[in-house]
């Protein structure tokens, strides 16, 4: 039996954690996880640090660490070299959302971390990157020091109660004195703190692929580049969003060969050159089906590809057969968008559909590859919108929103086209025109896309527009001069009947149901010549 692991228990406190992961004395070893935790989690936190609840221990491995830039949470940190780091081992969701709360409340680019504590109510709720916060939301990171917390209370003290200003100092004061306890273990194997991590665990999710990937291949103290993270970010920098580590995985398998669902990655690369070069081909081909998913399928960001398996098929495509032009690119795309319109009558597009069309796409040639594609869908479908479908994860309401989109909506006040992929990435892209209870209130047809700020006047603003930005919104002179005369029951009805027509008319058009999907009339005479 092998000798026990020493170890000793620390506490820190939420602002002691703050501290030392800014000074990089506190990392996180490449086989965690990257942050999962929502906003309600991020929410639950703090409540539970105000209450005095137990929020678990951490479990900390002391060893040294090179100088590297680090990400935690929406924080780019450039950490120093040291001979005795804490490497978190478990408790990295914890940490990621304290860090990123209590930094500068402006800076994050999730919204997770923007927490505020309602002086009102007592109660910590998130604020959208757009979202102005009531007067009452104190943010926290306000809280991180005395003189931080006094500024704000002064500028607010002509509306401030006796109540609230000591329901302010008491969150101060819990960031300073709540203690969290920490199991600090001190091991040269890394192997050993694995297994103790991959046990800590082992009562919650179990480790995905995506993990198992950083913990053999990207070792301790390797260098971040061709980390699964950078395909990642490559499709963040151009506006698309970031691929999640699953997709990114299936993306590297893809540019592999074979199952690009296969977990066990043991034996995949050779050395650390092997793995760099497929990180980076991979994020050469994810490039390109983004240019190819933006430009030919008309799909501006990640969060509105109806089925994002589709981005490591394409990325198979990419590198079996070269990037897509063409007629090549026109049956294809006929490709992308029958196989989701077809994938909401038959709920998804699964593994097993998956695997089919990897098999075709491994054809011998482009044109023998994108015709196999089509014979796994239908080429002739009655596509009807649902336009009850409106939370932009459903796979109906992101073609709503494609079809929306394709209109070219205008800013309400500038004129200007709006950036669609801007407002996704931010969250939900729909905002509610009217608020009538009525039979349409809840669908599509009371929603357009437009950045938040317009609350209850978005209706005025829609029947003031001009006449060329309403009909970006799919609004016509019919339907304007209905919802000038009083939001309602008629406008609604004349509005879905309007954005059903041009759901359907557009997703005919990008399917192209019932054409020929032969070689271009062009090449065949060419050929024949």
């Amino acid at each position: 039996m092998a000798d026990p692991v020493r170890h000793s228990v620390e506490y820190y406190t939420p602002l002691d954690l703050h501290g030392e992961v800014l000074a990089g004395r506190v990392r996180i070893p490449p086989f965690q996880r990257g942050f999962k935790w929502g906003a309600n989690d991020v929410v639950k936190l703090f409540d539970s640090l105000l209450r005095g609840y137990p929020i678990g221990s951490l479990l900390l491995w002391r060893r040294p660490a090179p100088a590297q830039r680090l990400w935690v949470g929406p924080l780019e940190i450039d950490a120093p070299e040291l001979d005795s780091a804490l490497w978190v081992v478990d408790g990295q969701q914890r940490i990621f959302s304290l860090v990123g709360a209590l930094n500068a409340v402006e800076s994050p680019s999730d919204s997770q971390f923007r927490v505020h504590l309602d002086l009102a109510a007592g109660e910590f709720h998130v604020v959208g990157l757009r979202q102005q916060p009531p007067m009452s939301w104190l943010p926290v990171s306000s809280l991180v020091d005395l003189p931080s917390l006094l500024g704000w209370i002064r500028a607010n003290a002509s509306w401030l109660s006796e109540q609230q200003i000591a329901l302010a100092h008491r969150a101060a004061d819990m960031l300073r004195d709540y203690r969290v306890p920490a199991y600090v273990v001190t091991s040269a194997d890394e192997d050993t703190v694995l297994d103790i991590f991959t046990r800590v665990n082992s009562s919650g999710h179990a480790l995905s692929s995506a993990e198992i990937f950083h913990a053999l291949h990207a070792g301790m103290f390797a260098p971040q580049a061709g980390g699964l993270a950078d395909v990642g970010r490559a499709t963040a920098a151009l506006g698309f969003g970031v691929l999640g580590e699953q997709l990114v995985l299936q993306c590297v398998a893809a540019v592999r060969g074979g199952d690009i669902f296969r977990k066990d990655f043991r034996d995949e690369f050779a050395e650390d050159e092997d793995r760099t070069g497929t990180v980076q081909e991979a994020v050469t081909a994810v490039l390109e089906v983004v240019d190819f998913l933006r430009g030919e399928c008309g799909i501006p960001h990640l969060k509105l590809v109806p089925y994002p398996s589709v981005v490591p098929l394409l990325v198979r495509f990419v590198r079996s057969h070269g990037v897509p032009s063409g007629r090549i690119a026109t049956l294809l795309r006929r490709w992308v968008w029958r196989s989701a319109a077809v994938g909401v009558t038959t709920h998804g597009v699964g593994a097993v559909e998956a695997r089919k069309y990897i098999r075709a796409i491994d054809a011998a040639d482009p044109f023998g590859a994108v015709q196999d594609l089509l014979k796994h869908v239908s080429s002739s479908l009655r596509f009807v919108t649902d336009l009850d479908q409106v939370h932009p994860a459903r796979v109906m309401a992101k073609i709503n929103i494609l079809a929306l989109a394709s209109v070219g909506p205008r800013d309400l006040v500038t004129g200007e086209p709006i950036d669609v992929a801007r407002l996704v990435e931010a969250g939900d892209p729909l905002r509610t025109i009217v608020r009538d209870p009525g039979p349409n209130g809840h669908t599509m047809a009371n929603r357009v896309i437009a950045g938040p700020g317009f609350g209850r006047d978005l209706a005025d603003a829609l029947a003031e527009a001009t006449p060329g930005v309403a009909a970006s919104h799919l609004i016509d002179n019919e339907a304007q001069e209905l919802l000038s005369a009083g939001p309602g029951g008629q406008f609604l009805i004349r509005r879905a009947q309007l954005v059903a027509s041009t759901v359907e008319e557009y997703v005919d058009r990008m399917a192209e149901w019932g054409a020929r999907d032969g070689r271009a009339l062009a090449d065949v005479i060419r050929s024949a010549a």
